[in-house]
C-alpha cells in the first residue's frame, strides 16, 4: 500500500511539473512566435494561436491542474508520513515535499520550457483545450469573479502599448540576434527624431556657404564647382536677408544663354521653418517641396542656419556620402607609425575587435564615435584629444553633432 501511494505521489508531482512548464511555454511565446505557429503548423499551431488569445482561459485552466496536483500531493505525503513514521515527522516531510517542488515541478520544468517554448505548446494544445472543457463550468466561475475583482480595483483600462516597451522589445531582439544592431539603431533614431528640433541638427549660420543676389551666374557656377556644394541660399547685402535658394541644376539651365545676368532672376523661394520645429515634420514638408532644402529662423526671425533633407536621413541612416565626398573602403585602416585611423560610424563592436581592446561602454552605444562622446559628455572640435586607458583618441573630422573620422593611438606594449 504504502509503494502504491508512494507511485501515486510521483506521478502527481510529474503532472505538477507538466502544467508549470506549459504555463511558461505559452506565456513566453512572443506575437511573432504565435503567428509563425499559426502558418507553419497547421491545426497545433492553429489551436496554440487560439488558446493564447484566451489568456484568462488558458491560464486558469493550467493553475486549477497545477494546484490540485500539488493539494494532492501534499495530502499524499502527509497520510503516507502518517502511517510509516506517526504524526511527529509530518512537518519535516511536508518541509522536503515543499523543497522538491520547487526544484523539480516549477524552477526547472520552467527553465526547460523557456528553452523549448513552441514545441512544449505544440504538443499539449490539444490536452490543454480537452482539459478546459472538463473544467468548463469551474473556470466560468473563477474567471468571472477575477474579473469582478479586476474591474473594482484596476477599472476598465486595457495595458497599453508605450514606446519605452517597444524599444525594450527591439533591444530584446537585437540581443536574440533577430535583428542586426544597425537595424535596432535605426528603430531608435526614427522615434528620436520626433523630439529633435532642426536647430539642432542644422548647419550653423558660420559654417554656410551662400551667394549675394547679384553675382552672375558665371561667378555663382564658378563658387558652386569650387566649395562642391549643390545648393546655396541666396542673400540680399547681409546674411540676415535671405532672398532665395539656388540650385547647381538651376544654374545649369541657363548658363548658356544668360552667363552674365544676376542669379536673382532664378532662384526659388526659401521655404522658412522655425528652429523649433520637429525634424520629422520637416522630412515631410521637404519630401514633396521643389527644393529640399529650408532656412531656419531664430526667435526673431533672422537667419539662424540651414537644413536639408539629407540632414534629416543622416539623423535616421548615419552618414551618408556622395560622389564628391571621400570615404576609405576599410573604415579601420591601420597606418605604418602604428596608429589606426578609424571612421566614426564603425561598429562600436568591430572596433573593439579588430584592435583587440576591452571598452567600457553604455549599453546604448553602438559606434566607435558615440563611445567618444560618452566619455567626452559634450561635442568635440576637430583636433580635440583623449587619452583613455586603452591609448589616445584624436577627433580628426566632424560635421555638427557627428565624429566623421578620428585616430587612435594604442598605448605601447611594455616588454618584460
Amino acid at each position: 500500500m504504502i509503494i502504491w501511494s508512494l507511485v501515486f505521489l510521483v506521478i502527481l508531482l510529474i503532472i505538477s511539473a507538466f502544467f508549470s512548464s506549459v504555463e511558461t511555454a505559452f506565456t513566453s511565446l512572443s506575437p511573432g512566435q504565435i503567428n509563425a505557429l499559426a502558418q507553419n503548423h497547421g491545426k497545433r499551431g492553429r489551436l496554440v494561436q487560439k488558446l493564447t488569445q484566451r489568456q484568462d482561459i488558458l491560464l486558469t485552466t493550467l493553475l486549477i491542474g497545477n494546484n490540485l496536483a500539488n493539494i494532492g500531493a501534499s495530502a499524499m505525503t502527509t497520510a503516507t508520513t502518517i502511517k510509516m513514521i506517526g504524526n511527529a515527522y509530518v512537518a519535516a516531510a511536508t518541509g522536503v515535499l515543499t523543497l522538491i517542488i520547487l526544484i523539480f515541478c516549477e524552477v526547472s520544468p520552467k527553465q526547460i520550457a523557456l528553452v523549448a517554448n513552441e514545441k512544449l505548446c505544440l504538443y499539449s494544445a490539444r490536452f490543454v483545450l480537452l482539459l478546459s472543457w472538463i473544467l468548463k463550468p469551474v473556470i466560468w466561475m473563477i474567471t468571472s469573479v477575477s474579473r469582478v475583482i479586476t474591474l473594482m480595483l484596476a477599472g476598465r483600462e486595457k495595458q497599453k502599448l508605450t514606446l519605452e516597451n517597444l524599444l525594450h522589445h527591439v533591444k530584446a531582439a537585437e540581443g536574440q540576434g533577430v535583428v542586426e544592431s544597425y537595424e535596432e539603431e535605426m528603430v531608435r533614431n526614427v522615434f528620436r527624431i520626433n523630439d529633435t528640433p532642426v536647430e539642432a541638427i542644422m548647419t550653423h549660420r558660420t559654417e554656410l556657404f551662400f551667394i549675394d543676389e547679384e553675382t552672375s551666374v558665371q561667378d555663382a557656377l564658378n563658387l558652386f564647382i569650387e566649395s562642391g556644394h549643390t545648393r546655396a541660399p541666396v542673400l540680399k547685402n547681409n546674411i540676415e536677408q535671405v532672398t532665395g535658394v539656388l540650385s547647381l541644376f538651376d544654374l545649369a539651365k541657363v548658363i548658356g544663354d544668360s552667363p552674365g545676368a544676376a542669379i536673382k532672376k532664378f532662384t526659388s523661394t526659401p521655404y522658412m521653418v522655425p528652429g523649433t520645429m520637429k525634424a520629422n515634420e520637416l522630412f515631410f514638408r521637404l519630401k514633396n517641396a521643389p527644393i529640399h532644402m529650408a532656412v531656419v529662423l531664430d526667435e526673431y526671425g533672422g537667419l539662424d542656419g540651414i537644413i536639408t533633407r539629407e540632414d534629416v536621413m543622416e539623423e535616421i541612416f548615419g552618414e551618408l556620402y556622395d560622389e564628391r565626398e571621400i570615404r576609405t573602403a576599410d573604415p579601420i585602416r591601420r597606418e605604418p607609425d602604428g596608429s589606426w585611423i578609424i571612421q566614426g560610424d564603425t561598429d562600436f563592436y568591430d572596433v573593439a575587435d579588430t584592435l583587440g581592446l576591452e571598452l567600457e561602454h553604455d549599453n546604448r552605444t553602438h559606434t566607435i564615435g558615440g563611445y567618444l562622446l560618452e566619455k567626452l559628455e559634450r561635442i568635440p572640435d576637430e583636433g580635440t584629444v583623449l587619452t583613455l586607458k586603452e591609448g589616445t583618441y584624436t577627433i580628426l573630422k566632424t560635421r555638427r553633432q557627428r565624429i566623421l573620422s578620428l585616430r587612435f593611438q594604442p598605448i605601447p606594449a611594455v616588454e618584460d
